[in-house]
């Protein structure tokens, strides 16, 4: 085999899952169709989670560098705030962070460059899976400078919510939960802040959920959760209903008066909640080619590098031959599973209307 891990996929959990068997002394493929720095469309607010792997290879002051810790959740929901500062049992990680993909992809990407073991190629479109006696051994893509192919002991598909790997391979649906909600967002400049420029603030009217958070550049992160059924008359003119809907905001729209918009207004509104079967005979499946959730909660980040980590101690174990194939790969199904269930089942249920989920925090603090 040329390598022992080849990974499609080089965005946040590509890169970290590449990174981590680098340290283990893994030789390692990695490609990715784009050229880094490169943006991609997703939400970037991370918690401890991400923040510990980050810590594990190497990059944690760096991210942290580049946008503001924020140490407050503030909640506005339905003529009610609530503020309670981060907690977790990492008293140093006690914050959570919004970086622009643009720019935590590119330090990921800067990071796994620099590990030995890997061999990084951009501009590399996977085409084609290679099988052998019914097990997937290597990769066929192209360049623009012509054509590659590898073997190796392992094939992962990071590639995203449009994987290739996922497509081709078909794996088998776990869960799947049909498209709730859109999205929509923009950053902002010269935002008045609230007391403290230390907060992540969501602001809950009825259904809607909008998002106020500090990034990197001297950004702020605006950005709209709403039902599905709101999607096609917000489509229309998106700069102008998402104007009306913060005007709508009566703790933010005072603060917009001198704020200008840095940036187009983008959006999506395909994003389901499903989790697939992550592995089979000589692949493994990583980030959003094998779990995906409504990005209302925002926690795509936080899971796409848990699982990494998880997925790079499991290949560990099987590359150095402390445990077979099929129980590597069920621990790491088992691990994801069990860490991700509470959130996944959180996200997929409130995606359908946030009201409830509202109404019960109110409860749980004697506000309602």
């Amino acid at each position: 085999m040329d390598y022992d891990v080849i990974v499609v996929g080089a965005r946040v959990a590509g890169s970290a899952l590449a990174t981590l068997l680098g340290q283990q002394g893994h030789h390692v493929l990695l490609l990715e169709k784009a050229h880094f720095p490169s943006d991609t469309l997703s939400t970037h607010f991370f918690r401890n989670h991400a923040l510990r792997v980050f810590e594990r290879i190497g990059v944690l002051d760096e991210v942290k560098s580049v946008a503001p810790p924020l140490t407050t959740v503030w909640n506005y929901m339905d003529g009610e705030v609530v503020s309670e500062p981060v907690e977790t049992s990492d008293e140093h990680l006690r914050y959570f962070l919004c970086v622009r993909r643009i720019t935590l992809d590119w330090i990921l990407a800067k990071r796994v460059s620099r590990e030995p073991g890997v061999e990084f190629r951009q501009g590399a479109q996977v085409k084609e899976l290679i099988r052998q006696d019914g097990r997937v051994t290597g990769v066929r893509w192209n360049e623009s400078d012509g054509t590659g192919e590898a073997s190796g002991r392992v094939v992962v598909g990071a590639d995203g919510f449009y994987s290739t790997l996922a497509k081709t391979l078909e794996p088998a649906y776990e869960s799947q939960i049909p498209v709730h909600r859109c999205m929509y967002y923009t950053y902002y400049q010269s935002i008045e802040p609230l007391e403290e420029t230390s907060f992540a603030e969501h602001h809950f009217i009825g259904d809607s959920l909008t998002y106020v958070f500090p990034t990197d550049a001297n950004l702020t992160l605006v950005a709209l959760s709403l039902p599905i059924s709101e999607f096609q008359s917000f489509r229309k003119e998106p700069l102008k209903r998402l104007r009306a809907h913060l005007d709508s905001l009566p703790l933010l729209a005072p603060r917009l008066r001198h704020a200008e918009i840095a940036a187009e207004v983008k959006g999506s509104a395909n994003i389901p909640c499903y989790q697939r079967l992550p592995y089979g005979p000589g692949w493994a499946l990583v980030g959003d080619a094998q779990q995906i959730m409504d990005p209302w909660s925002g926690m795509g980040i936080d899971h796409a590098t848990t699982h990494a980590s998880m997925l790079a101690d499991a290949l560990h174990r099987f590359l150095g031959d402390a445990a077979a194939w099929e129980a590597a790969m069920s621990d790491y199904h088992t691990q994801a599973r069990q860490w991700s269930e509470k959130t996944y089942r959180r996200t997929s249920t409130y995606a359908a209307d946030l009201r409830p989920m509202t109404l019960a925090a109110l409860h749980r603090r004697g506000l309602k």
